[in-house]
């Protein structure tokens, strides 16, 4: 017993009674640190919006709860109006790839009494909360109420009404099928009606590659070939086994390789396909240039009767010079003040934007012939 109380008093303790253990650096650094919860209060709502966007609706409703500024944070307006984008499509997007195509829609969807909100009202598009944590957000609820709209629309409440949906949107695809069955020829307005009604069906079922699959068709017939890409990629990654879309777009990236040019090749037309590139714009007018022989700013009948002989190898007929003169030139006023018929720059141009949206390998063949490297299509 003597001996036992002596070691206590050396240790200063029982020796029985476990030693705390020594905190190490990397345990009083992680005990340091705030909870990821107070983490997240502290961001920017720009910043917070960009990590909730991560989050689907459930979670991120989930995390509104956790305190009362993470509630507000959760509640911006924007953010639920991105959170519908990506849910349920970006409408904005479609809009905007279609007016690239030439197709605008914007005025019919914008007032229309069919579609749900997808946009922020006038009066919060700008701050108008003195308490807001960012004065360029607004957190009204507005957007998570449209949010709950869309969401409604999207799941019916009965078995009935998803039937009934179901038969009106594949009636609604048949009747755009059969409006786009003109081609190019069917008209504007008959391309504005079409992509609306693919609007209202999309409102009702986002997950439809086949809108995507017909947005693309308009846009490939408008010649829009870059919106037509990105609808078809979007469709794509919706049902990858929706085969037309793999067919339209194994068609339109042919195009496309031809007009933009591929392993270093120079573009032929301009990202819009109503132009020439600059590449080709350059080399159109050397080629007026050495075929305008008397200067005047024209090429009558006989000087592009040289032009087509260069191209097809042979003497042109009188009747096809005629007959390209009237396509794309007509009676222009030469510099000399008189009126000649034939084709001036701008002929020259839309004639070989009109032939590469047809066979781009045939305007890169014709700028061989005419002397110019057919890859980056400068002058040899």
């Amino acid at each position: 017993l003597k001996k036992k109380k002596a070691r206590r008093s050396k240790t200063g303790g029982d020796e029985d009674t476990p030693k705390k253990k020594k905190r190490t650096k990397h345990a009083a650094a992680a005990a340091d640190q705030p909870p990821i919860f107070a983490v997240m209060e502290t961001l920017p709502q720009d910043v917070f919006n960009q990590v909730a966007l991560e989050l689907d609706a459930a979670d991120l409703c989930a995390l509104a709860l956790v305190s009362r500024s993470l509630g507000k944070m959760a509640r911006c307006d924007q953010l639920w109006i991105e959170r519908i984008a990506a849910d349920f499509g970006d409408r904005a997007l479609i809009v905007d790839l279609l007016a690239e195509a030439g197709v605008d829609i914007a005025e019919q969807i914008e007032t229309s009494t069919e579609l749900a909100p997808w946009r922020l009202a006038p009066s919060t598009q700008h701050g108008n909360d003195g308490d807001s944590i960012d004065r360029a957000f607004t957190h009204t609820g507005h957007g998570l109420r449209c949010y709950r709209e869309r969401l409604a629309r999207v799941f019916p409440a009965s078995e009935d009404e998803r039937v009934n949906r179901v038969k009106h949107f594949e009636a609604e695809i048949d009747q755009v099928k059969l409006m786009l069955r003109d081609g190019p020829q069917a008209g504007g307005d008959v391309f504005v009606e079409a992509a609306c009604r693919l609007v209202l069906v999309q409102e009702w079922f986002p997950v439809s590659a086949e809108c995507y699959y017909l947005w693309a068709l308009i846009c490939f017939m408008h010649n829009a070939l870059k919106p037509a890409l990105v609808f078809l990629s979007i469709g794509h990654d919706i049902n990858r086994e929706f085969v037309p879309i793999h067919e339209l777009k194994a068609e339109v990236q042919s195009m496309a390789d031809g007009v933009f040019g591929v392993s270093g090749q120079a573009p032929l037309l301009d990202a819009s396909c109503t132009a020439p590139s600059p590449q080709l714009a350059k080399a159109l007018a050397i080629i007026f240039q050495r075929f305008d022989r008397d200067r005047d700013g024209v090429l009558n009948a006989s000087e592009l009767g040289a032009v087509v002989r260069v191209t097809n190898g042979q003497p042109a007929p009188a009747a096809m010079v005629t007959q390209i003169i009237s396509a794309f030139g007509g009676q222009i006023q030469a510099r000399n003040g008189r009126s000649v018929m034939g084709w001036d720059i701008s002929s020259l141009q839309g004639f070989y934007v009109a032939q590469t949206m047809q066979d781009p390998r045939e305007t890169r063949q014709d700028l061989a012939k005419f002397g110019f490297d057919p890859h980056t299509l400068r002058n040899i």
